[in-house]
Protein backbone atom coordinates (compact mmCIF):
# COMPACT_ATOMS: atom_id res chain seq x y z
CA UNK A 1 0.00 0.00 0.00
CA UNK A 2 3.10 2.59 0.58
CA UNK A 3 4.42 1.66 -2.76
CA UNK A 4 0.95 2.46 -4.01
CA UNK A 5 0.79 5.79 -2.35
CA UNK A 6 3.88 6.76 -3.35
CA UNK A 7 3.41 6.33 -6.84
CA UNK A 8 -0.05 8.13 -7.04
CA UNK A 9 1.03 10.98 -4.38
CA UNK A 10 4.32 11.61 -7.02
CA UNK A 11 2.21 11.49 -10.48
CA UNK A 12 -0.68 14.02 -8.66
CA UNK A 13 2.19 16.40 -7.10
CA UNK A 14 4.04 15.87 -11.11
CA UNK A 15 0.59 17.11 -12.63
CA UNK A 16 -0.61 19.31 -9.92
CA UNK A 17 2.51 21.41 -9.29
CA UNK A 18 3.84 21.65 -13.16
CA UNK A 19 2.63 25.24 -15.01
CA UNK A 20 -0.90 25.00 -16.48
CA UNK A 21 -1.19 24.70 -20.02
CA UNK A 22 -1.55 27.79 -22.20
CA UNK A 23 -4.73 28.60 -22.15
CA UNK A 24 -7.15 27.31 -24.67
CA UNK A 25 -9.61 29.26 -27.08
CA UNK A 26 -11.88 31.09 -25.68
CA UNK A 27 -15.06 29.51 -25.16
CA UNK A 28 -18.29 30.23 -27.05
CA UNK A 29 -20.29 33.34 -24.89
CA UNK A 30 -23.71 31.40 -25.68
CA UNK A 31 -22.40 27.87 -24.74
CA UNK A 32 -20.98 29.04 -21.41
CA UNK A 33 -24.16 31.19 -20.81
CA UNK A 34 -26.26 28.46 -21.27
CA UNK A 35 -23.76 26.23 -18.83
CA UNK A 36 -23.97 28.53 -16.69
CA UNK A 37 -27.85 28.33 -16.76
CA UNK A 38 -27.64 24.76 -16.09
CA UNK A 39 -25.23 25.73 -13.14
CA UNK A 40 -28.36 28.06 -11.83
CA UNK A 41 -31.06 25.53 -12.22
CA UNK A 42 -29.43 23.60 -9.85
CA UNK A 43 -29.56 25.71 -6.82
CA UNK A 44 -33.34 25.82 -5.65
CA UNK A 45 -32.88 21.80 -5.51
CA UNK A 46 -29.74 22.33 -2.89
CA UNK A 47 -29.64 21.39 0.68
CA UNK A 48 -26.68 22.12 2.90
CA UNK A 49 -25.17 18.81 3.50
CA UNK A 50 -25.58 17.92 -0.15
CA UNK A 51 -22.06 16.69 -2.36
CA UNK A 52 -20.98 18.07 -5.44
CA UNK A 53 -18.61 16.12 -8.02
CA UNK A 54 -17.38 17.70 -11.05
CA UNK A 55 -15.35 16.40 -14.15
CA UNK A 56 -12.35 18.45 -14.94
CA UNK A 57 -10.91 18.10 -18.32
CA UNK A 58 -7.15 18.94 -17.29
CA UNK A 59 -3.96 16.47 -17.02
CA UNK A 60 -4.65 16.39 -13.07
CA UNK A 61 -8.35 15.29 -13.05
CA UNK A 62 -7.53 12.75 -15.65
CA UNK A 63 -5.27 11.37 -12.86
CA UNK A 64 -7.88 11.39 -10.34
CA UNK A 65 -10.25 9.44 -12.09
CA UNK A 66 -8.02 6.85 -12.72
CA UNK A 67 -7.83 5.80 -8.86
CA UNK A 68 -11.78 5.61 -9.06
CA UNK A 69 -12.64 1.74 -7.43
CA UNK A 70 -15.42 1.61 -10.12
CA UNK A 71 -16.96 4.69 -11.89
CA UNK A 72 -14.75 7.34 -13.51
CA UNK A 73 -17.71 10.09 -14.48
CA UNK A 74 -16.02 12.57 -11.74
CA UNK A 75 -12.41 13.55 -10.91
CA UNK A 76 -13.37 15.95 -7.50
CA UNK A 77 -16.03 16.54 -4.48
CA UNK A 78 -16.61 19.04 -2.13
CA UNK A 79 -19.57 19.54 0.15
CA UNK A 80 -22.53 22.41 -0.17
CA UNK A 81 -23.51 24.87 2.27
CA UNK A 82 -26.22 27.84 1.99
CA UNK A 83 -25.27 30.66 4.14
CA UNK A 84 -26.80 33.74 4.21
CA UNK A 85 -28.69 32.93 0.74
CA UNK A 86 -25.81 31.70 -1.41
CA UNK A 87 -24.44 28.46 -1.83
CA UNK A 88 -20.68 27.34 -1.38
CA UNK A 89 -18.91 24.58 -1.97
CA UNK A 90 -16.14 23.12 1.33
CA UNK A 91 -13.83 21.15 -0.87
CA UNK A 92 -9.94 20.01 -0.30
CA UNK A 93 -7.81 20.71 -3.24
CA UNK A 94 -4.27 21.11 -3.32
CA UNK A 95 -1.10 21.95 -6.02
CA UNK A 96 -0.77 24.92 -8.25
CA UNK A 97 -4.48 25.72 -7.93
CA UNK A 98 -4.62 26.18 -4.28
CA UNK A 99 -1.33 27.40 -3.42
CA UNK A 100 -2.41 27.54 0.63
CA UNK A 101 -3.11 23.99 0.26
CA UNK A 102 -6.10 25.19 2.99
CA UNK A 103 -9.55 24.05 2.89
CA UNK A 104 -11.39 26.36 -0.06
CA UNK A 105 -14.56 27.75 0.37
CA UNK A 106 -15.82 28.49 -3.44
CA UNK A 107 -18.91 30.03 -4.90
CA UNK A 108 -20.81 26.64 -6.21
CA UNK A 109 -20.39 28.92 -10.16
CA UNK A 110 -16.44 29.23 -9.50
CA UNK A 111 -16.50 25.57 -8.25
CA UNK A 112 -18.88 24.45 -11.33
CA UNK A 113 -16.33 26.29 -13.67
CA UNK A 114 -17.78 25.03 -17.03
CA UNK A 115 -14.84 26.30 -18.80
CA UNK A 116 -12.71 23.77 -16.86
CA UNK A 117 -15.24 21.00 -16.08
CA UNK A 118 -17.76 19.60 -18.35
CA UNK A 119 -19.89 17.61 -15.88
CA UNK A 120 -21.53 17.82 -12.30
CA UNK A 121 -23.72 16.37 -10.12
CA UNK A 122 -25.35 16.45 -6.63
CA UNK A 123 -25.73 13.74 -4.31
CA UNK A 124 -27.40 13.49 -1.01
CA UNK A 125 -27.46 11.27 2.03
CA UNK A 126 -30.38 11.43 4.21
CA UNK A 127 -29.44 13.48 7.34
CA UNK A 128 -31.52 14.09 10.20
CA UNK A 129 -31.80 17.74 11.91
CA UNK A 130 -29.28 16.98 14.24
CA UNK A 131 -26.80 15.99 11.88
CA UNK A 132 -27.22 18.23 9.04
CA UNK A 133 -26.53 20.40 12.52
CA UNK A 134 -23.50 18.27 13.13
CA UNK A 135 -22.12 18.39 9.72
CA UNK A 136 -21.83 22.40 9.39
CA UNK A 137 -20.27 22.46 12.98
CA UNK A 138 -17.87 19.93 11.58
CA UNK A 139 -16.97 21.28 8.18
CA UNK A 140 -16.83 24.73 9.78
CA UNK A 141 -14.40 23.33 12.20
CA UNK A 142 -12.25 22.19 9.32
CA UNK A 143 -12.29 25.29 7.84
CA UNK A 144 -11.51 27.76 10.47
CA UNK A 145 -8.67 24.90 11.23
CA UNK A 146 -7.23 25.79 7.90
CA UNK A 147 -7.19 21.86 7.35
CA UNK A 148 -4.33 21.03 4.84
CA UNK A 149 -4.55 18.84 1.83
CA UNK A 150 -2.98 15.80 1.84
CA UNK A 151 -0.42 15.53 -0.81
CA UNK A 152 0.28 11.58 0.01
CA UNK A 153 -3.19 10.58 0.05
CA UNK A 154 -3.10 9.01 3.71
CA UNK A 155 -6.41 8.19 4.65
CA UNK A 156 -5.08 7.12 8.19
CA UNK A 157 -4.26 10.61 9.18
CA UNK A 158 -6.79 13.18 10.29
CA UNK A 159 -4.77 16.32 10.01
CA UNK A 160 -4.49 16.34 6.43
CA UNK A 161 -7.28 15.45 4.12
CA UNK A 162 -7.32 14.53 0.35
CA UNK A 163 -10.93 15.70 -1.38
CA UNK A 164 -13.27 12.42 -1.14
CA UNK A 165 -11.23 11.79 2.54
CA UNK A 166 -12.84 15.23 4.25
CA UNK A 167 -16.37 14.64 1.87
CA UNK A 168 -16.32 11.07 3.54
CA UNK A 169 -14.79 11.92 7.00
CA UNK A 170 -16.85 15.22 7.58
CA UNK A 171 -20.26 12.71 6.73
CA UNK A 172 -18.75 10.03 8.73
CA UNK A 173 -19.07 12.63 11.82
CA UNK A 174 -21.88 14.08 11.44
CA UNK A 175 -23.36 10.62 11.95
CA UNK A 176 -21.77 9.00 14.61
CA UNK A 177 -19.52 6.92 12.48
CA UNK A 178 -22.02 4.75 11.30
CA UNK A 179 -20.34 4.93 7.50
CA UNK A 180 -17.21 3.41 9.17
CA UNK A 181 -17.78 0.04 7.90
CA UNK A 182 -17.95 1.48 3.88
CA UNK A 183 -14.02 2.29 4.46
CA UNK A 184 -12.12 -0.02 2.47
CA UNK A 185 -8.88 -0.44 4.21
CA UNK A 186 -8.60 -4.50 2.60
CA UNK A 187 -7.99 -3.37 -1.06
CA UNK A 188 -6.09 -0.80 -3.62
CA UNK A 189 -6.48 1.97 -3.60
CA UNK A 190 -7.38 2.22 0.25
CA UNK A 191 -9.87 4.73 2.17
CA UNK A 192 -12.28 5.80 0.20
CA UNK A 193 -12.37 6.81 -3.29
CA UNK A 194 -14.53 9.92 -5.06
CA UNK A 195 -16.66 7.21 -6.71
CA UNK A 196 -17.43 5.26 -3.18
CA UNK A 197 -19.31 8.83 -2.34
CA UNK A 198 -22.15 8.61 -4.91
CA UNK A 199 -21.88 5.03 -5.55
CA UNK A 200 -22.74 4.20 -1.54
CA UNK A 201 -26.22 2.59 -1.48
CA UNK A 202 -27.38 5.42 0.55
CA UNK A 203 -26.50 8.24 -1.54
CA UNK A 204 -29.04 9.56 -3.91
CA UNK A 205 -29.12 11.48 -7.15
CA UNK A 206 -30.27 15.18 -7.09
CA UNK A 207 -29.43 15.98 -10.36
CA UNK A 208 -26.77 15.95 -12.74
CA UNK A 209 -25.43 18.40 -15.80
CA UNK A 210 -23.37 17.75 -18.15
CA UNK A 211 -22.22 20.92 -19.89
CA UNK A 212 -22.57 22.15 -23.54
CA UNK A 213 -19.38 22.64 -26.14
Amino acid sequence: MKIYISIFSSLFLLLACKQPDPKPAAPDPQKMAANYRLISSLKDSIQSGDMIFRNGMDEVSRAARSFNRKDTSFSHCGILMIENDSIFVYHSLGGSYNPSQRLMRQALDSFCNPAENNAIAVYRFPLKPAQHQKLQETVSTYYRAGLRFDLYFDYKSDDKMYCAEFVFKSLNRAVDNALTSYVRMDTIPYGVTTDDLFLHPDSRLISRKNFIY
